[in-house]
């Protein structure tokens, strides 16, 4: 029998035992300290954890270990270097709530393109039941042109989505081809274009030395004035004091965001709240009862497959495409 490790959760939060009893022990671990991960992660095959850091040491003193199975698509709290020295194979999953993000994305999107947020605030809070209470426009979703930073595996399930409603889409992404694009019934624009013209724009791309603070003080004032701004991609990729500021001054229409720079209470994000032209949501937007159960699927999947020899079927994480 295999051992695996479980630094994640709490034996009564999945099954893990009961899915992998037929070919390993499974433990769950709640390491307080390096000394004491150590021990216990003495004879341990494969790691299953979440965000909790793997260090270097860790990984050195653990002379049995051959798998990390990370729960989700971030790898910055593990040491991929003395993984990689050691031999130890690192997967992580990144595609289990592609679907959700998408839905939910499109969910913000429409909600913002017809005013719901706004109208919801009116009836609500001014007792007010009467249609042109918002200054804005309302054009059909078809008159509108969406505008998506980021045409990885979500952008293209976000364009997917909003195919039907029959309105234009425009992309920008330096790091996908016009071919996909076209095959994916979407416009390759430059970034000044996709700023200049869209009525709407959708974050889909993760936060890294490149797009910290993607959208600044500038960029919002290149937007077309009265369009409208979703981040379902990442925080830290929109300057939300900027944004604020944009919005208060008339500029950029409406905003949902699911995702802040930080999400602890700020006088930022009390602001927000006051307003009706924020559409907020708190980092739901990978959740779903389908989503949950597909993780634990790919992660037993994956475990699998490693057991049976079958590394071709198991996108490892490889150093080098992280630093790129």
């Amino acid at each position: 029998m295999y051992h695996i490790s479980v630094l994640t959760g709490h034996q009564d939060e999945d099954d893990f035992g009961e899915r992998l009893s037929d070919i390993a022990e499974v433990e769950y671990c709640s390491a307080e300290d390096e000394d004491e991960l150590i021990d216990q992660l003495d004879g341990t095959d494969i790691l299953i954890c979440d965000d909790e850091p793997v260090s270097g040491r860790v990984l050195e003193e653990t002379d049995d270990l051959k798998l990390i199975v990370v729960m989700g698509e971030e790898t910055s709290h593990i040491d991929l270097q003395t993984a990689q020295d050691r031999n130890i194979k690192v997967v992580c999953l990144h595609d289990y709530f592609d679907e959700d993000v998408a839905d939910h994305a499109c969910a913000m999107i429409l909600a913002l393109l017809r005013q719901i947020p706004e109208y919801a605030y009116d009836v609500r809070d001014n007792n007010r039941w009467q249609f042109g209470s918002v200054p804005w426009p309302l054009h059909r979703v078809s008159a509108n042109l969406i505008g998506i930073v980021g045409f990885g595996r979500i952008g293209q399930l976000v364009a997917e989505r909003l195919r039907p409603f029959g309105c234009g889409i425009q992309a920008y992404d330096p790091f996908v081809s016009e071919k996909t694009m076209l095959d994916n019934g979407v416009t390759p624009v430059d970034f000044d274009k996709l700023l200049k013209t869209s009525d709407l724009i959708t974050l889909h791309l993760p936060v890294e030395e490149a797009t910290q603070n993607m959208f600044q003080e500038e960029q919002l004032e290149r937007m077309k004035k009265g369009s409208m701004l979703v981040n379902c991609g990442s925080g830290g990729l929109v300057d939300e004091a900027a944004l604020y500021h944009a919005v208060d001054d008339g500029h950029i229409r409406s905003v949902a965001l699911d995702t802040l720079t930080t999400e602890h209470p700020s006088t930022m994000f009390l602001e927000m709240l006051e307003r009706p032209e924020f559409l907020l949501t708190p980092d739901v937007r990978a959740h779903s009862v389908e989503a949950e159960k597909a993780k634990y699927d790919d992660a037993e999947r994956y475990i699998r497959l490693f057991l049976d020899d079958k590394m071709e079927d198991i996108p490892f994480v490889s150093l080098s495409s992280e630093e790129e």
